[in-house]
Formats: C-alpha cells, sequence, structure tokens
C-alpha cells in the first residue's frame, strides 16, 4: 500500500549504515515511523527533506509490518531554528508534545499539523517570544487533543459574574475568590490581561491565535500557568522541557 501524505519529520534515528528511522507527523495518518535508506549520505536524493523539523511531501510504502520511506521532496526546512540554542531546544520540546499526545494511525491530525508548523514559522522568523509561543502551543494542542479546560465560569460555583479567578491545573481551568478557600491545590492568580490571553490561547479562531500581545512579566505568568496545566495533563516530566527552562533561566 502507497501512502502519499505531507508532514513533518518531529524526529530522527540513526540506524546501521547510512539508514535511519523518521517520525512524522502527517496530516491524516497521525504519526508514522518510516525506515528511510541511505539519507545519511549527502549524496542521497532524500538527505535534505528527512532532517528534524523539515515539512515535506512524502511516498511512504506501507508493508505488513513496517513503513519505508520511498521518496521525500522538502517543503520548508525551519532552518533558522538551529541559530540559536533556546529557540532550537523549544522546536525539540514541540516535537517531543507531538511525540507524547499524538498516537501513531491517528485520523485527522491536520490542525495539529497546522499548530505546529505556524509556532515553528513564527519561532525561527522570530515573529513572537518563545514564552508566549511556548504557552500557546501547550494550550491549543491540550485543546485539541482532548484536554480542553473550563476558562468561562468557576469550576466550583460556576460563577461568571465574580471579577477575580485563580488558574487551578487540579481543577482543570478557572475557581473564583469566593471558592478559592475551599482548594489547597497549585494556584495562580489571574489578572485581566493574563486571563484574557489564558482564554486566547485555547478559545480564538485559528486564523488570530498568535494576534494578540502581552507585557513581559505577563507572559512569565501565563507561561508558568500552562507549563504547570499541561505537566498535570501528562502526568509526567520532559526531559526537553526541563532543557529549555534551563536555558532561559541561565
Amino acid at each position: 500500500m502507497q501512502i502519499n501524505t505531507d508532514g513533518l519529520i518531529v524526529l530522527e534515528k540513526p540506524m546501521p549504515e547510512n539508514d535511519k528511522l523518521v517520525t512524522i507527523l502527517t496530516r491524516n495518518y497521525g504519526i508514522i515511523r518510516a525506515f528511510a535508506r541511505g539519507v545519511k549520505n549527502v549524496k542521497n536524493k532524500n538527505f535534505s527533506a528527512t532532517q528534524q523539523f523539515c515539512y515535506s511531501d512524502f511516498i511512504i510504502f506501507k508493508g505488513r509490518d513496517k513503513y519505508i520511506l520511498n521518496e521525500a521532496t522538502a517543503r520548508e526546512s525551519f532552518w533558522g531554528l538551529r541559530c540559536n540554542i533556546e529557540e532550537l531546544a523549544l522546536a525539540q520540546y514541540f516535537c517531543d508534545l507531538i511525540l507524547n499526545l499524538v498516537a501513531e494511525g491517528q485520523r485527522h491530525t491536520e490542525d495539529i499539523l497546522r499548530l505546529c508548523l505556524n509556532s515553528l514559522h513564527y519561532l525561527a522568523e522570530k515573529k513572537l517570544s518563545g514564552k508566549l509561543l511556548k504557552s500557546v502551543f501547550e494550550m491549543r494542542l491540550l485543546a485539541i487533543s482532548g484536554y480542553m479546560p473550563n476558562l468561562v465560569t468557576c469550576a466550583h460555583c460556576e460563577g461568571t459574574g465574580i471579577r477575580d479567578f485563580y488558574f487551578v491545573p487540579d481543577a482543570n481551568g478557572l475557581i473564583c475568590s469566593e471558592c478559592i478557600g475551599n482548594y489547597n491545590f497549585t494556584k495562580f492568580k489571574l489578572t485581566n490581561s493574563v486571563l484574557h490571553a489564558l482564554r486566547h490561547t485555547v478559545y480564538s479562531d485559528f486564523n488570530k491565535m498568535f494576534a494578540f500581545k502581552l507585557a513581559a512579566q505577563s507572559q512569565v505568568e501565563l507561561s508558568a500557568m500552562t507549563e504547570a496545566y499541561l505537566l498535570r495533563c501528562l502526568e509526567k516530566n520532559l526531559k526537553t522541557l526541563d532543557f529549555y527552562n534551563k536555558l532561559v533561566v541561565n
């Protein structure tokens, strides 16, 4: 069976000889892990299109128990990511999240691929800060993957008219100031600007998802909230996230 699809290389693993095992986030087939023969050789026709972060068109043969990559044609390499260690680390983290939240064979992954491509574009072109991109990517990917938080009403009393809210990851959303005393979990006090930004990451139209601004300190607060929620949903730590955070702190 032959599969024709576009996709993003989210992981590459060296194999014996000049081969690689590439992990591809495809548009409609979820994650595909395919053997790419001879592509470590710079003279191979598929060399440039099978590097990590490369967005390419693929022709893949599906055998009984494995996929073989027959042909790859690069569309975008996002080469600028390799020029800055923080941006490279953040891109690696994005790919790690894809590997943790998207299943092999999962259908209809077009929105996830689009989110990843847009995020890498904004990162490589330095159009948005890393912290802002990180928050948008984390929350939107979680929402698409079935971890949509409630950012409209208080999770305890369902009230909407209360002015002050806290974001409580373990409550899967907002808790108002009148109910927060019932919760001993990690909580984040929300300013109006951060609450608006948090809602924007999840509820905005896709075409406007990256179209907002936030003060530097508010970006730090938002990043802490979205990261806490993501780790609560994943229920594990990620080495790529730890590495990125060390770079940002230093």
